[in-house]
This record gives structure tokens, C-alpha cells and sequence, in this order.
């Protein structure tokens, strides 16, 4: 008859934590041989799979993603992939803090694995605390700033491999739209365009819009047809620009006063005093 021997534990704390050490050990070099394997057989699709699918898209390599949803998940892996570096502008008033938070994110944990990033934005980021808080973040984070008063469109330029921009017909009040290109040629000029706004453009820390408690001298004739009785239609004809980028100054401009009527804003500008006297 066969006596079977139960296994008991070992008595010596040290000992059964050296069992227990032994098999996280065990764990951890499986979980390395899977990563591993993944990794090669990751490189053998970009090797082999990759080119195919260039050639199928074909010589402009360019493909449209449409919808707040696709747009955010492209541009959550296209971040996710950056191994090198991040080229980026981002023109007009300051993205909504939700969009803002989700881009501070993508922005340090790729500063984390030790991406370089330099970016371009409008410096209406300054006039706007959350503007100025994201860039302080992302400065702080490790990130290049620079602003400058006018940019072309949005931009961004993944590791001189990818490029994101506006996709064609992507109006206001649309979906949003990206274009995702690839073709080498159209990347390097996207990247060129953006080291032409780069040098224009002046470093965060020093770059300044108005004197403080001053208006921009567009915010200021705005202000002053406002307090005239002009509606935004009559407005934008006498400053001659569009009812689209009347409606982007007036919105830029109660944020700025912290404002959400004609009424709280009126009231805001005659404790600033900004229609004392007109701007330099």
C-alpha cells in the first residue's frame, strides 16, 4: 500500500515567502515570453502587412474619420503609437474642458515615455484660464509651447510617419472629421508648414496679447456696436467678417468676461472699464 505524503506548509515565514516570490517570478517570465512574442509578431505586420495596405489605399494614402466617437479613439491610438515625437497646432478659441482634459492626458503620458512635443496654439489660450492652465500643464509636463496669433488649421504630425488634419468639408456644426495621412511626400510638407509657424510664433512664457484690463482693438469696436443697440448680424457687416466668426468673437469674448448674456457681459467690460478709452 502506497502512503501518500500531504503537503504541508512550510513552517519558516521566510521560506513560504520565498514559494511565493518563486511563483510571481514564475508569472512575470511567462507574461515576458507573451509580450515578446507579440512584439515580433507585431513588427512582421508592419513588415509585411502595412505596405499591402498603403498600396490598397492608394498613392495619397489618406483615409477620413468621422464622429466625435472614431475621431477620439484615432486619436487616442494614433498618440498611443508615438515613439518619437509630436508636432501640433491648434488654432482658433480654446477647445471645451472635457476635449482640453482628454489632450492633457494623451500629452503626458506620451511626454512619460519620452516623446518630445512641441506645439503651436492661438494665443487666445492666454486670455482664457483653462487655456492658460493647459499650456502651464503641458509645460510643466515637459512640452515645447509656443503661441502666435494666427494659425493655418489644425495639425498633428506623429513621429514624421502620420499626420492628422481637418478633412475637407468638415464645416461648423458638422461632425467632426479627420483625415489620417500617410504619404511620406504630404507628411513632410505638413511638417515644414508647421516649422514655418514654429519659428513665427513666440514661446509661451513670453508671448502677450493685450495690456491687462485692455481688449484686443476687434474686441473693442465689438464692444462699443454692442453697447450702440448693433445686433451680431449688423455687427459683423460693419467689422466685415462672417456671421461664423462673429459668433466665434462673441463667444471668445464672454468667456473672457466670464459672461453668458449681453447683459453680464455689459456689466463685466463697465467694471474693466475697456470701453474707456480705445486700445493701442
Amino acid at each position: 500500500m502506497q502512503v501518500q505524503h500531504e503537503r504541508r506548509e512550510p513552517l519558516i515565514p521566510e521560506a513560504r515567502m520565498g514559494r511565493i516570490l518563486d511563483s510571481a517570478r514564475r508569472t512575470i517570465h511567462e507574461l515576458a515570453s507573451t509580450v515578446s512574442e507579440l512584439d515580433r509578431e507585431l513588427a512582421g505586420f508592419h513588415a509585411d502587412a502595412m505596405p499591402a495596405q498603403l498600396d490598397r489605399q492608394g498613392s495619397q494614402a489618406v483615409e477620413v474619420f468621422r464622429g466625435a466617437a472614431d475621431v477620439r479613439v484615432l486619436l487616442q491610438d494614433a498618440t498611443a503609437m508615438v515613439t518619437n515625437r509630436i508636432l501640433s497646432m491648434y488654432p482658433g478659441t480654446p477647445l471645451p474642458a472635457p476635449l482640453l482634459a482628454a489632450d492633457q492626458r494623451r500629452g503626458e503620458e506620451a511626454l512619460g515615455r519620452g516623446v518630445a512635443i512641441r506645439t503651436i496654439h492661438s494665443e487666445s489660450m492666454l486670455r482664457v484660464p483653462r487655456g492658460r492652465a493647459h499650456l502651464n500643464a503641458l509645460r510643466t509636463a515637459g512640452a515645447e509651447i509656443r503661441t502666435a496669433p494666427t494659425l493655418p488649421y489644425r495639425l498633428l504630425v506623429l513621429d514624421s510617419s502620420l499626420a492628422l488634419v481637418p478633412a475637407l468639408g468638415n464645416d461648423e456644426g458638422t461632425e467632426p472629421a479627420v483625415g489620417v495621412v500617410r504619404s511620406p511626400d504630404l507628411v513632410r510638407l505638413f511638417e515644414q508648414l508647421f516649422e514655418f509657424c514654429w519659428q513665427g510664433a513666440r514661446p509661451a512664457e513670453s508671448a502677450t496679447t493685450s495690456r491687462p484690463g485692455q481688449p484686443t482693438r476687434r474686441q473693442y469696436e465689438v464692444l462699443r456696436l454692442m453697447r450702440l443697440g448693433y445686433k451680431d448680424e449688423a455687427i459683423a457687416r460693419e467689422i466685415g467678417v462672417s456671421s461664423r466668426t462673429m459668433r466665434r468673437i462673441v463667444a471668445a469674448l464672454y468667456e473672457q468676461l466670464d459672461a453668458s448674456s449681453r447683459f453680464s457681459a455689459g456689466m463685466a467690460v463697465q467694471s474693466r472699464g475697456w470701453l474707456s478709452r480705445p486700445p493701442d
